[in-house]
């Protein structure tokens, strides 16, 4: 507990001071940044918390930066009108504009927080990360002032719903998790062009995810701000969430990845609302904007995939021998272009010095296995898959990617391109899915790559045929 209370003293962010004048006692916290949003969004979380025993605080972020768009800061004075009016009994808090009320649903009490009134916006280029570290440092600073319960932090975001049940997963409280990610699925809006795109953008994340597993990759799990949960301690020991203006979300639990082990928790899937959004420059509402202006998606070519395994096996070699040079007298595996590629991109100044300094300090080749994940860890590890995209092996159409890969539910055919269709996609998408539940925790696992064709796939596949043929 004391690095615990370090981090809130020297790292968390002022709204930590609210704890103090929260009173009453909740079970658990769940907490969510909104931006530009409707009040609306709280009917997402009621299932869960009027499913699960005892009280749960939603803690609110309410966040516009600066630097702002006048419609954006009416959107968001909207939301907080209409919060205000939705809950029960509010009073307003001693910082700024924070407020706390309760729901009609007497299981949930929202704990607003004002970051976007004039006076209390976000700095320019602050984003969703400040918004998310906000929310999950008060959350920590309840859990130290005997407030709330739960070590457990849970996060989703605003166009969620929380299946029943959902804080009441198996295994939440397992030793040595520092996070969980829950099970996903992005449900249908009302614009067809728009449930597209998020469901292609969706199948590249979870295309993505298997090539990683497939792999060997430490890092193969999903990183969705909407569906994770984090271990409190975890949280502090790695100094909290990112102040990104995106992808805070990959960047902390990539950080919780080293602390301890990141978990697929089991149990019913998070549903999010299909859209498209420019809230954040990337991350799924860009992703799907992208997605609207492009005739074709694009996927990583799976040959990354597989250079990506010869690399984490020759890292392998060097955690055994204790010798780095082997990595470039060998080209890490690699054939000479995707050497070349990945070595500019992670070899070059600092990047060689930490690695040679990951292994060198290393005491064992146990050590020097987990201080060389430690160094290729999930930020490095996109950058490789990045470089190799650039200097050998670009970016495929999603048809020829998903033909090709070896970790990809056979489909006999099905993925041409000129098999178009939205039951298709979700087929595909479904079958992903069904390997990953499969696949029940992650680091340093293989257990999703032989899972994609365990029979629970192989057999949602034949369901799929069938119903894909008769469509």
């Amino acid at each position: 507990m004391h690095a615990v209370r370090k981090y809130l003293a020297k790292w968390a962010e002022p709204e930590t001071a609210l704890a103090g004048s929260v009173d009453a006692r909740y079970d658990r916290c769940l907490v969510v940044p909104a931006c530009r949003e409707r009040g609306a969004l709280l009917d997402g979380y009621l299932g869960a918390a009027r499913s699960s025993p005892g009280r749960t605080l939603c803690i609110l972020v309410v966040n516009g930066r600066e630097d702002a768009s006048a419609s954006h800061h009416a959107e968001n004075a909207a939301l907080l009108d209409e919060l205000r009016a939705a809950l029960h009994g509010s009073r307003f808090l001693p910082h700024g504009g924070a407020f706390l009320g309760a729901t009609t649903e007497s299981a949930l009490d929202v704990l607003v927080v004002d970051r976007a009134s004039a006076g209390h916006r976000l700095p320019p280029k602050a984003g969703v990360g400040l918004a998310r570290k906000i929310g999950m440092d008060l959350a920590l600073g309840l859990y130290v002032a005997g407030k709330v319960t739960s070590p457990v932090i849970f996060c989703t975001d605003a166009d969620v719903t929380l299946p029943a049940s959902h804080f009441e997963r198996p295994g939440l409280d397992a030793p040595g998790v520092a996070a969980h990610v829950f099970p996903f699925w992005h449900v249908p809006s009302g614009d067809a062009d728009v449930t597209r795109a998020t469901a292609l953008y969706e199948l590249s994340l979870r295309y993505y995810v298997a090539g990683l597993a497939f792999a060997g990759s430490p890092y193969a799990f999903h990183t969705l701000g909407s569906a994770m949960a984090v271990d409190a301690a975890s949280y502090a020991a790695v100094r909290g969430t990112p102040r990104r203006e995106a992808g805070e979300d990959f960047y902390l639990l990539g950080k919780l990845a080293k602390v301890g082990r990141v978990a697929r928790a089991g149990g019913p899937t998070v549903r999010i609302q299909s859209r498209a959004s420019d809230r954040t420059p990337f991350g799924t509402g860009a992703g799907v904007a992208q997605g609207l202006s492009s005739a074709t998606a694009a996927f990583y070519a799976p040959e990354v995939f597989v250079a990506l395994a010869r690399f984490l096996r020759a890292l392998d070699d060097v955690a055994r021998s204790g010798e780095v040079a082997r990595l470039h007298d060998e080209n890490a595996g690699l054939r000479p272009e995707e050497w070349e590629a990945a070595r500019r991109a992670l070899l070059v100044s600092s990047g060689r010095e930490s690695l040679d300094a990951a292994v060198r300090d290393a005491p064992s080749s146990e050590a020097r296995r987990v201080r060389l994940h430690e160094w290729f860890d999930s930020f490095r590890t996109l950058k490789f898959i990045h470089a190799l995209r650039d200097g050998a092996w670009p970016s495929v159409p999603r048809g020829a990617a998903l033909t090709r890969a070896p970790f990809t539910p056979a489909f006999d055919g099905l993925l041409d391109e000129t098999q178009e269709g939205d039951r298709l996609i979700d087929g595909v998408r479904a079958a992903f899915a069904s390997a990953e539940v499969d696949a029940a925790t992650f680091l340093g696992s293989r257990a999703l790559a032989s899972a994609i064709s365990d029979q629970p796939g192989a057999a949602l596949t034949e369901g799929l045929r069938g119903s894909l043929r008769g469509g």
